[in-house]
Parts: C-alpha cells; structure tokens; sequence
C-alpha cells in the first residue's frame, strides 16, 4: 500500500467533503478515491473500520476519516483529516448560518422557511423508514419486542418527559433483556487479516501525545478566555457521545438539550438549521456548527463541532485494536439495537412536534407530501428536493 503524505491525506479528504453529498455517495465516493484510486488501504480494512463506524456514536464518514487518518498519518492524520473532511459544510452552515440570523426576518426568507420546514418533515420519517427497516428487516417475533421498545420510548418523551439520556440508556438495557437470549445474535469471530488495528509508532511513543495535548492547549484558552464556550463544547460532547445510528439520531438529543434545555433557539430556528444542515455536503451533525454560531459566533461554531465529533473519533482511536472483539460481542450487537429501537420513538416525537409547527395549511401538507414520496418512494438525491421546495415556497408563499 502506498504511503502517502499529511497534505496529501488532507487534500482528499477536502475533496471529498466538498463534493459528497449523502451519507451512503460519501461512504462510496471515499472507498473509491481511498481504496480503488489511491490504494492507501485495502477494501478488506477499509470495510472493517466501516463496520466499527457504524457501531460507535456520531457520523459514520467523520469517524471514518479518523481512522483512516491516524493509520496513514499517526496522530496529526487523526485529527486533521476529520477537520479537513468536514471543512466544507462547516464553512458552508457558518456562512448560512450568518445570512439566517441577520436576515431570517426579511418576507421571502421566511417564505423559504416555511416550505423548507414541511420538507424537514418529510426528511425526518424518511430516516425514520430507513431505520425501521435496519433494525427490523422482518417482522417476526424479535421485531416485536422491539418495536415494544419504540412504544414504551416514544411516551417517554410525550408524557412523561423523561431526559433523552435516560430513554436511550433504558433503551439499550431493554435491549440486552430482550434480544441477548432470543438467538438472534450470536458471537462471531473475525479472521486475523481482516482485523482492523491502529498501531502507535514503537520510537518517540511520547510524540503521539504531542498533537492531543496541543489541541488540548488551545481549547483550554478558549474556555479560559472565552465565556460560555465551555459551556458549547460539553453540551455537544454529550450529545455526540450518545448519537449512536448515524445523524439524525442526534436531533432529538439536540433539540431537548438546547432547545429545551439550554434555550439556546427555537423549535423553528431549529428546523431551518436541520433544513440548512442539507444544503451542506456535510452530515445531520452539523447542525451543532449552526447553533454554536448562534450562541457564540464563528467560535461557538467552531467550538461546537469539534465537540460534537470528538467521542467518535476518540473511540474509534480507542477501540481500533480490539474491534474483532468489540463489533462482533453479543452485548454490543443487542445493546445497539436497543438503542436504535429507542431511537426510532424518539423520531417518532420528534416528527410529531415538527408536524404540528410545521404543517400549517394546505401547501405545506402538498410539499410535505411529494417530499414524502420524492425521498421514500422514488429515493432521490435530498439536493434537488431541497432547490425544487426552496423554488415553490417562493411563489406558494
């Protein structure tokens, strides 16, 4: 395999966040470039850090830039080419994020918003299908106990109002107590040359640090100087450690920890950020850049989606020797569809809350309803949907 430099790896990973545009064409787009093209990792490794990616919390495609990068590049590759891979869409939702709040009151951006926001409805139970089918590809008899799981999670959150943490933490050990003995799952074990490993240099070990703690260095001035960026980074360090299924697992953590919570914007400033989030070839979680920005500007923006990705990218580092382990455990395997199926009635209240701000007459239940169909049942490219709504909404509206 070829051996190719820090710039180089930056370079690609640039490239390729600035044109990917989907989660699954940007998983495609950097096997092909990195493996096919490139040849820095074999597609055997390359699919077995995918499957470590998945299971962890956070964006499948950032995360997996973290591996790459600290295989090809040590610890300076670990945490640049994760940066330089999201670089795009975060300048891109700092910039819009900048026109939404300086000029979000003017009449034809707030017509945008409106059609946009039934769009985001549409979004939302397109990934909640998308869901449903991965974690219950048939309906049998373990399906149903976790779709028992989705019903006890769902009035969690509508009338009981319990902490989103606590839904997917109940979520996981229902999991484990209903699936471990099912015999759906089983141990497995993985071949030796297709184990995943991250190897640290055997000379100067202590150079790897060097990159943490530098980072670790600038950060703690920005606390220190700053008020309140503290404050940013912990609130979407949680959330990103918990955002386990991929990016819109985080909007229900994200809207009852800031919007509820931290009151940081509103549940409509909210829904155009997911909306603006789309426009970006960036991952739902950048959404955290967008309210960072409304918190605390480019600092808050910058201070949000590096907490938002550093538990992934720190447990991907972690756990890269011992992903035959982890990956294939029984515990994990139940304990993540726990966690999916909790996340699934999260959606679910989600879109509910949404629906009801959202869908206010008949044009936008007409914009909702052929987003509906243009995502689920004709599947395509998000992009388009996004100009063609942002087109009508300005004659409907």
């Amino acid at each position: 395999m070829k051996r190719p430099t820090l710039a180089e790896i930056l370079k690609t990973a640039l490239y390729i966040g600035t044109i990917g545009y989907g989660g699954p064409a940007i998983l495609a787009l950097m096997k092909k470039v990195i493996v096919h093209e490139k040849a820095w990792i074999s597609e055997e490794e390359f699919m077995n850090a995918l499957s470590l990616a998945q299971i962890l919390p956070g964006a499948v495609g950032v995360t997996l830039f973290g591996y790459i990068g600290h295989k090809l590049a040590r610890p300076w590759g670990a945490l640049l080419a994760p940066f330089a891979f999201v670089f795009p869409a975060m300048f891109a939702i700092t910039l819009l994020a900048w026109a939404y709040f300086t000029y979000g009151n003017l009449n034809f951006v707030h017509s945008i918003f409106i059609g946009l926001g039934a769009m985001v409805v549409a979004l939302l139970v397109n990934a909640t299908l998308m869901m449903s089918k991965s974690v219950f590809p048939e309906m049998d008899r373990n399906s149903y106990k976790g779709i028992a799981i989705v019903v006890l999670a769902f009035p969690g959150m509508v009338f009981l109002r319990l902490n989103v943490v606590y839904i997917i933490l109940i979520s996981g050990l229902l999991g484990v107590l209903f699936f471990y003995f099912s015999g759906e799952f089983g141990e497995e074990t993985m071949p030796a040359h297709l184990r995943v490993e991250i190897v640290t240099s055997k000379v100067r070990r202590w150079q790897n640090y060097v990159p943490v703690l530098a980072l670790t260095l600038i950060f703690l001035i920005l606390f220190l100087s700053i008020d309140g960026t503290w404050t940013i980074f912990a609130t979407f360090l949680k959330i990103g450690a918990f955002a386990f299924g991929g990016g819109f697992t985080a909007i229900p953590l994200i809207q009852q920890v800031v919007v509820d919570g931290m009151q940081w914007l509103d549940l409509t400033a909210f829904r155009d950020g997911i909306a603006l989030g789309q426009i970006t070839p960036g991952p739902v979680f950048i959404t955290a850049t967008f309210i960072g920005y409304k918190v605390s500007g480019i600092i808050g923006a910058l201070v949000a989606t590096v907490g938002i990705f550093t538990p992934s990218l720190a447990a991907i580092i972690l756990l890269g020797r011992a992903h035959a382990k982890v990956k294939n455990m029984k515990i994990v395997k139940v304990a993540i569809k726990g966690f999916l199926s909790g996340f699934i009635g999260l959606l679910l209240f989600i879109i509910q809350q949404f629906a009801f701000h959202s869908l206010i007459n008949w044009q936008t239940w007409m914009i909702f309803a052929i987003s509906a169909l243009y995502l689920s049942v004709w599947k395509k490219d998000a992009i388009w949907l996004i100009l063609g709504t942002i087109s009508v909404s300005l004659l409907l509206f």
